[in-house]
C-alpha cells in the first residue's frame, strides 16, 4: 500500500542478483522470544514464524537474522499437538497478532517462559515464577492506528509483520467494541480533511465520558478543516479531539466536549492527549493491586516514572504519604489536579530518571519505592537502590530482558525476590508485563 522509493544508481555497476529462494523442510522444537518458530538446518538456527514445536514444514529462506536465518512459512506438512485455527482474519499479515494458532495451554507456557528465560540468563533461574494473570481479548481501552493516505484511500490499521505496509482494519478482535467501531468513521474523516501523500498516527483511548483522540499528521489544517473535525467531533460523542504535528510539543485542541477523564481507586484523572495509560483496564487494576499489596503498611513511598498516579492514587487511599516523580511535566500537572481535587495530599517532581536517579541519600526517607520505567529499564536507579534502597521495592516492567537485569542488581545487592507476577495485557504477541516484589531485612 505504501510504495518505496526507487533506489538511485550509485554508477558503481550492477549489483548482484539476489540468491534465488530456497525451499526447506524442518521440524520445529520451540518457540522463541520473537514468537517464531525454531528450527534447525546444519549449524544454522531457523526462524518461522507462524509455527508450533511439533510443527513439520516447508519453508522459504529469506536472510540472515543475527545468528540464524529468517524464514517464511510455506506449508505445515504435519502440525504439532498445540496447534489452533486462529480467530482473525487479519491473522497471518497483521503485525498486532502472530500467535494465535497455540492453544491455551502451549501458549500460557510459552508466555510464561518468556519471564523464566530472562531470569535465568541474569542468574536467577531458581526465583519461581507465578501464575499469569490473563487479560482477555476485546479489552483493549487504547490503540495507536498507523494512517496513510493514498491518492485513492485511507489506509488506517497497524502494520504488517516486519513492515510500514499497513492493514487495513475494519474490526479488531482486541478492541473495546467502542474503539472498533470507530474504525470506519475515523477513516472517513481522514479522508476528508487529510491530502493524498500524508502518514501518521492516530492514538484513541476509551475513557468514561467516550472517547480520546489525538491525530499526529503534518498536514496543515485550514478553517474549514476544523469545523468538519469538530463536527465529526460531535456527531460520534467523543470526548475530545486533539492535533498534533509530529515532532512538535504543542497538541491543537479541536473539540474539548467533556472530560476525558479515567479512574484510579476511583479518584477521577484526565490524562493529556494522546499520554501513556496501561492498555487495559483489567490488567491495570490487576498491577495495582499487587503493587498496593506489596507496599503493605508502609508509610512513606516513591512511586518513580509514575504517570498520572494509577499507582500513587490508590497507594494514598492507604494513607501512606506518596512522593510521585516523572520526567515529562503534564502527567504530573494532571495527577496534581486529580489529588488536590480529591483532598489527598502527595508530593510531586519533574525528573529524568534515566539521566538523575533517586541518590542513594534520597532514598533514605523511604520505606518502600515503586519503579515502572519504559522498555529500557531503570538500570541507574536500579544501582542507587542497591546503595541505600529502603525494606520494600517494587518493579514493575514491559520488558522482560530489562526487568531481570534490574532484578540482578538488586538480588546482588542483598535484597530478595519474594514474587514475581506476569500479566499478559496483549494476547497473542511476544509482549510481557510483569510485577516483581523485593525485600531486604
Amino acid at each position: 500500500m505504501i510504495k518505496k522509493k526507487p533506489q538511485r544508481s550509485t554508477g558503481r555497476g550492477k549489483a548482484r542478483p539476489s540468491p534465488p529462494p530456497r525451499l526447506v523442510e524442518v521440524q520445529i522444537t520451540a518457540i522463541g522470544a520473537r514468537g517464531d518458530g525454531v528450527a534447525r538446518l546444519g549449524d544454522d538456527q531457523v526462524f518461522v514464524p507462524f509455527t508450533i514445536p511439533g510443527d513439520k514444514v516447508v519453508a522459504r529462506i529469506e536472510g540472515k537474522r543475527g545468528d540464524g536465518l529468517a524464514a517464511a512459512l510455506v506449508e505445515v506438512a504435519e502440525p504439532g499437538a498445540g496447534r489452533v485455527e486462529p480467530p482473525c482474519p487479519h491473522y497471518g499479515r497483521c503485525g498486532g497478532c502472530s500467535l494465535q494458532h497455540l492453544d491455551d495451554d502451549l501458549y500460557d507456557a510459552w508466555k510464561r517462559d518468556l519471564l523464566s528465560t530472562q531470569l535465568s540468563r541474569h542468574g536467577l533461574g531458581d526465583i519461581p515464577v507465578g501464575e499469569m494473570v490473563r487479560i482477555p481479548p476485546g479489552s483493549r481501552r487504547r490503540a495507536v492506528f498507523a494512517v496513510h493516505r493514498s491518492k485513492n484511500a485511507t489506509h488506517l490499521g497497524f502494520n504488517a509483520r516486519a513492515s510500514h505496509t499497513i492493514i487495513d482494519l475494519d474490526d479488531c478482535l482486541l478492541l473495546e467494541r467502542p474503539l472498533a467501531s470507530f474504525l470506519a468513521p475515523l477513516r472517513a474523516i481522514l479522508t476528508e480533511t487529510v491530502p493524498a501523500g500524508e502518514d501518521g498516527d492516530v492514538t484513541v483511548a476509551l475513557t468514561e465520558n467516550g472517547l480520546d483522540v489525538l491525530v499526529e499528521m503534518d498536514a496543515r489544517l485550514d478553517l474549514f478543516d476544523r469545523e468538519k473535525l469538530a463536527a465529526f467531533a460531535d456527531a460520534n460523542d467523543l470526548a475530545r479531539l486533539s492535533w498534533r504535528r509530529p515532532g512538535s510539543g504543542f497538541v491543537e485542541p479541536i473539540a474539548r466536549r467533556k472530560p476525558a477523564m479515567v479512574r484510579f481507586a476511583e479518584i477521577g484523572v484526565e490524562p493529556p492527549p494522546g499520554n501513556f495509560l496501561q492498555p487495559t483496564r483489567g490488567g491495570e487494576q490487576a498491577i495495582a493491586r499487587l503493587v498496593v499489596d506489596a507496599i503493605g503498611a508502609a508509610k512513606s513511598v516513591a512511586d518513580l516514572y509514575c504517570g498520572c498516579g494509577s499507582f500513587s492514587l490508590p497507594l494514598t487511599r492507604t494513607g501512606a504519604h506518596v512522593h510521585a516523580v516523572e520526567g515529562d511535566e503534564a502527567p504530573i500537572r494532571v495527577l496534581e489536579a486529580a489529588a488536590n481535587q480529591s483532598g489527598l495530599k502527595l508530593s510531586t517532581e519533574v525528573r529524568d530518571l534515566a539521566r538523575r536517579p533517586l541518590m542513594a541519600h534520597e532514598l533514605k526517607k523511604y520505606q518502600a519505592v515503586i519503579f515502572d520505567p519504559p522498555r529500557a529499564g531503570a538500570q541507574a536507579q536500579a544501582e542507587q537502590l542497591a546503595e541505600s534502597g529502603p525494606g520494600i521495592v517494587v518493579a514493575v516492567s514491559c520488558n522482560p530482558a530489562t526487568l531481570a537485569r534490574d532484578l540482578a542488581i538488586l538480588v546482588k545487592a542483598g535484597y530478595r525476590i519474594v514474587s514475581v507476577t506476569p500479566i499478559d495485557q496483549f494476547p497473542f504477541s511476544p509482549h510481557l508485563e510483569a510485577v516483581a516484589v523485593l525485600r531486604r531485612d
